[in-house]
């Protein structure tokens, strides 16, 4: 009985934190919209909030998946309180004229770091659908930070800049992520 009732609320638990991600990503869209209508940055804060609560939501889905949802599900909130945490500390240091963003920068990288070194650690041949996925998802998401850091030189040659081609990488990477969703909860 016990291991059904375990069973049940770990799967409820992985779609709440999938669903949670994919809130993120329309968050994101809403919030990159409002931030480049006018620039500036208190609008800029609600371009950077829903990305963290992908990155947050996206860590906890794959320690859930590939170490166990004991351990993934349970940090959901705090690694999300974590990723708010670091925008409103950003914003916070801002105002006082020397904006801090480590704590950012940790929370949008350390899960690209962080989930290859666990797929190296937990890997399982029950892992091999999945895999290709998460693959795919960190390639395009490197590629659209690659697109990011190169926003000027990008547009001095192609006349388009890398910050609109990063959003196109970024828009790949969250295909990936609804297939792996798909693959894993079909419903």
């Amino acid at each position: 009985m016990k291991a059904t009732i375990w069973t049940t609320r770990t799967t409820i638990a992985i779609r709440i934190t999938y669903s949670l991600l994919f809130v993120g990503v329309v968050l994101t869209g809403l919030g990159s919209g409002y931030y480049h209508w006018a620039p500036d940055n208190d609008r800029l804060v609600w371009d950077r909030l829903p990305m963290t609560i992908v990155f947050m939501a996206f860590l906890s889905a794959m320690l859930s998946e590939v170490v166990s949802p004991k351990i993934g599900a349970p940090l959901l909130l705090p690694l999300v309180a974590l990723g708010v945490g670091s925008v409103c500390w950003w914003h916070y240091t801002e105002s006082l004229g020397h904006g801090d963003l480590r704590l950012y920068y940790w929370v949008q990288y350390f899960p690209m770091l962080a989930i290859p070194l666990l797929l190296y650690l937990y890997y399982s041949p029950a892992m091999k659908p999945v895999l290709r996925r998460l693959i795919w998802i960190g390639v395009w998401y490197a590629i659209a930070k690659v697109f990011e850091q190169l926003d000027y030189p990008i547009y001095a040659i192609l006349r388009v800049g890398g910050h609109a081609l990063k959003h196109l990488a970024a828009a790949v990477s969250t295909v990936y992520f609804i297939g792996l969703f798909k693959l894993k909860y079909r419903a």
